[in-house]
């Protein structure tokens, strides 16, 4: 598909209605690569339409589309036409059972059938137990990928993927169904069972659980709450609960591309039912853009920072690829992803109408082009590290000197070899020492200053 309707907007708005920091615009060459990036990646993986959107704080860097939302009327794709979210619903998800923790509503080892007394907590072979609200959060509670109730929605996809026929929609469970299914519902696996880093076993079934009970908790229906504690705060207007159009809210048509005609076909609606808070959003490039800001700021509109980092570090919602976290969401007709790297401050969100879309080179393309400009650099500047270094709560100090253009440092001196300190890997020095023992000096560093040492298991203060 052609670039023609390729739209690139820089800097075209504000994330939050009062002053933001000073705004940061890219290169003319990167914004080129970025457009050409939409564009080829659309083309790459035979995406009907992609937008791309890319936030630094509070600041959108970049807005593009390519493509069309809609191949039968050509409507072109933009920042501000609706695609399904899918999974990264689970993030709204994830966010308001935070806000109802920091309210003192619920606990996070609160046992999710004080709320949901329809699920019996049951174990294969062992005694029924309760199911914490931190394992349903992070994927920890054993719990099958989906309920039992939702044989009719496995079926349908299969069919549609084997023959390409489907009489009406895929649905998902009904609430009643779910919550049926809930009575004989069983772990897969035990909670909190030991698994390689940063993976899971993801649950569909845990998150509409966690979302029935959130709502009950709220006193109100989970989509309102999601709403009125979310979106409404963060000024995301257009975001919302559907996964079909219809004559009130258009949301970009599903297509698959088969490559045996090289064409395109329109995929069936999805109907939600009781799994919206596992993957029933809808919403826009400029509306996520909000939802990214709001991971890096610290005026308390939805979560305190605190919480906010607590989600990062410890996978609730997110998925941990560090030095991110991301999220990506997949449906028949639709692959969305978000990306954020805490530290940096930097994060992007794709939004496609496509079956299948490998988001891994463009997440690559992405970070090798703006890693360099917003990660925080290694200090790389020898007076950065010279100064009176300090133990805290003790007179212990020791001093990082520079002689003839090379730093040394007091410490041990009377022990190690009178050499200068090498750089040993990002804001990290050596001391050679005897017997192939060698000293390090860890330092933390921010905007280009050094604030601490980290020395034989101590922490320094630099003066």
């Amino acid at each position: 598909m052609s670039g023609k309707y390729l739209i690139a907007v820089l800097l075209g708005f504000l994330l939050c209605g009062t002053t933001a920091s000073a705004q940061t615009v890219l290169a003319d060459s990167t914004t080129a690569k970025l457009n050409e990036a939409v564009a080829g990646f659309q083309n790459r993986y035979h995406a009907p339409g992609l937008v791309l959107v890319i936030v630094y704080k509070d600041n959108v860097l970049f807005a593009g589309a390519s493509g069309y939302t809609d191949l039968e009327s050509k409507t072109p794709a933009t920042i501000d036409s609706k695609f399904q979210l899918q999974s990264l619903s689970k993030l709204f998800t994830a966010t308001l059972a935070m806000k109802l923790w920091e309210r003192g509503v619920i606990g996070l080892d609160t046992d999710i059938r004080k709320l949901v007394p329809e699920f019996r907590g049951q174990n294969r072979g062992r005694p029924a137990s309760g199911t914490m609200m931190i394992e349903l959060l992070t994927h920890s509670s054993g719990l099958p990928r989906n309920a039992a109730a939702d044989v009719t929605f496995a079926r349908q996809i299969q069919q549609w993927q084997l023959n390409g026929k489907l009489n009406g929609p895929v649905q998902a469970a009904t609430l009643a169904a779910f919550l049926k299914s809930l009575g004989t519902a069983s772990r897969e696996h035990p909670e909190f069972d030991l698994l390689p880093p940063d993976s899971r076993q993801y649950s569909n079934m845990g998150y509409t659980l966690l979302g029935i009970g959130l709502g009950r908790a709220a006193k109100t229906t989970f989509e309102a709450a999601v709403i009125k504690g979310i979106c409404q705060p963060l000024g995301m207007p257009a975001t919302g609960f559907g996964t079909m159009s219809h004559a009130m809210n258009t949301i970009a048509t599903g297509y698959s591309y088969r490559e045996e005609t090289q064409s395109f076909v329109r995929t069936p609606g999805f109907k939600v039912n009781a799994s919206a808070p596992a993957g029933g959003m809808f919403s826009t490039g400029r509306d996520m853009a909000r939802f990214i800001s709001a991971q890096f700021s610290e005026d308390k509109a939805v979560l305190s920072p605190k919480t906010i980092r607590m989600m990062h570090a410890l996978g609730i919602g997110w998925q941990r690829s560090y030095p991110f976290v991301k999220h990506e969401g997949a449906m028949l007709g639709a692959r969305t992803e978000i990306v954020i790297h805490p530290k940096a401050k930097l994060g992007w969100v794709v939004l496609t109408n496509a079956t299948d879309f490998e988001f891994g080179r463009l997440n690559e393309y992405i970070a090798g082009l703006l890693l360099p400009l917003f990660a925080e650099q290694p200090v790389t500047n020898i007076d950065a590290y010279a100064g009176t270094y300090y133990l805290e709560g003790s007179n212990e100090t020791l001093r990082i000197y520079k002689q003839d253009g090379r730093l040394f440092s007091t410490y041990l001196e009377d022990l190690l070899p009178q050499e200068p300190l090498v750089f040993s890997g990002s804001n990290a020095l050596k001391a050679r020492g005897h017997n192939g023992h060698d000293v390090t000096y860890q330092f933390l560093a921010a905007g280009g200053k050094v604030l601490s040492l980290r020395l034989d298991q101590l922490t320094w203060i630099k003066k």
